[in-house]
């Protein structure tokens, strides 16, 4: 298999106002999502590091596609999230995530979304606010739940719904949220 930058960028970009049918379209591809996988851990896709495209490429595998080929109760989902921070983060030090599209912009800023860092939550929130300043049809969703995870991470400093997964003790506090708490 050829693999291309592009070719993971076009599953993911496409009209996200209507979730169920973007995520229905976007696992029709799992199993090409696979491949890229598994070609992305045995660093298969270093040269795209210098191109903006091939990064956000790089953060859409490692973001995305664990939470789209593990089972959300697998702690491999979460394995290489950190991977996409360090580049989400490098793209945003140079200012670089600004040469992409407003919907790009948002993939590339989801590892911050995902992270159990409340700076990250923040920076995230922000972008997101932004894009759903000049689109809030496109983009409300994804701040409305970007406000709500800041604020778990606030008071938590971390998601409490990934304790189990992630072998981590709940507090009593956290117990209670997740009992009265859908997200």
């Amino acid at each position: 298999m050829k693999y291309k930058p592009e070719k993971i960028i076009k599953i993911f970009l496409q009209d996200w106002t209507n979730r169920s049918k973007a995520i229905k379209k976007v696992l029709k591809s799992k199993k090409i999502l696979k491949e890229y996988y598994r070609a992305a851990l045995q660093n298969e896709f270093q040269e795209w590091k210098k191109t903006t495209k091939g990064k956000l490429a790089l953060i859409l595998i490692y973001d995305q596609i664990p939470r789209i080929i593990f089972d959300e109760n697998d702690p491999k989902t979460y394995n290489t999230d950190k991977f996409a921070r360090e580049i989400t983060t490098k793209m945003l030090e140079s200012s670089e995530y600004k040469k992409l599209s407003p919907l790009e912009i948002m993939f590339a800023f989801l590892p911050y979304h995902h992270s159990e860092n409340l700076k990250h939550q923040k920076i995230a929130n922000m972008i997101f606010k932004e894009l759903c300043k000049k689109d809030s049809k496109t983009f409300k969703w994804i701040y409305d739940s970007s406000n709500a995870y800041r604020k778990i991470i606030a008071k938590f400093g971390r998601f409490p719904h990934r304790n189990k997964i992630l072998g981590r003790r709940a507090t009593k506090e956290e117990i209670k949220f997740l009992k009265t708490s859908a997200t």
